[in-house]
């Protein structure tokens, strides 16, 4: 087996074994190897770091960044049918290149859709979206990103955005990455929504078809992908031309 399949199989089942309580789960780290400059694998329950290659260097999150956005969303918003308005600036404020054009100025979808907009598509309007519904602005609510990341225990960490559009004082580390999944995967809501492979959003006041189909951005998770595993959970995937390739998985 590849070095690369091994790992894959390591970072999805060691999360999924973890909710064994009585469970004693060793790894043989010798024999992993990995391309990224910053990586880590951690025990789902305990959070005990089971392998580490520079987990405290500063990374460009890119798309990764959602999951924060996610869990300010939810801790903050009481109903998730509660409808949201898309604005203008939520969309073009997004440069050339990241948009994924999926939402339309003045359309009302739901907070739970515009989720599903963020965290399966990955959908950046979106995260621009829900911080205007929560906080008023992206200035306000990327400070309430950066006070829950605290809260949380991140040392190395600041948020400007809520979506991961590369700004160089936007940084996090692969260990700050894994405590912010381990705390979002205990919401019901985001573990559901970032565990599932395609939806469709509804017809709205600006779209009448109902053919916008997401599809996950987590190979994992896509059983058409060759890169599909069965166990596995989520979580989010991100990618820009200064942060590369990004993986949080379970």
């Amino acid at each position: 087996m590849k070095i690369r399949k091994i790992l894959i199989s390591l970072i999805c089942s060691i999360f999924v074994l973890s909710i064994f309580s009585n469970m004693v789960f060793a790894v043989d780290t010798s024999r992993i190897e990995v391309s990224s400059p910053s990586a880590i694998l951690i025990e789902a329950r305990t959070g005990r770091v089971l392998y580490e290659k520079e987990a405290n260097k500063r990374m460009y999150p890119a798309s990764t960044t959602k999951m924060m956005t996610a869990i300010i969303v939810l801790e903050n918003v009481t109903d998730l049918k509660e409808m949201v308005t898309v604005k203008y600036d939520a969309i073009y404020s997004v440069p050339s290149g990241y948009s994924s054009d999926l939402l339309k100025v003045g359309e009302e979808l739901s907070v739970e859709e515009m989720l599903y907009a963020l965290l399966v598509k990955s959908s950046n309007e979106a995260g621009n979206v829900l911080a205007e519904h929560v906080a008023g602005g992206v200035d306000s609510f990327a400070s309430m990103m950066n006070t829950k990341a605290s809260e949380i225990g991140c040392k190395d960490t600041h948020f400007v955005n809520t979506n991961g559009v590369h700004e160089d004082d936007h940084y996090t580390t692969a260990y700050d990455l894994s405590l912010i999944a381990k705390y979002a995967m205990k919401n019901d809501v985001f573990r559901k929504i970032v565990s599932t492979a395609s939806h469709t959003l509804p017809s709205t006041n600006k779209y009448s078809r109902t053919d916008r189909n997401l599809i996950t951005t987590n190979d994992f998770i896509k059983k058409s992908s060759k890169n599909y595993y069965e166990n596995s959970v989520g979580i989010k995937t991100g990618f820009t031309s200064k942060s590369k390739y990004c993986l949080v998985a379970r």
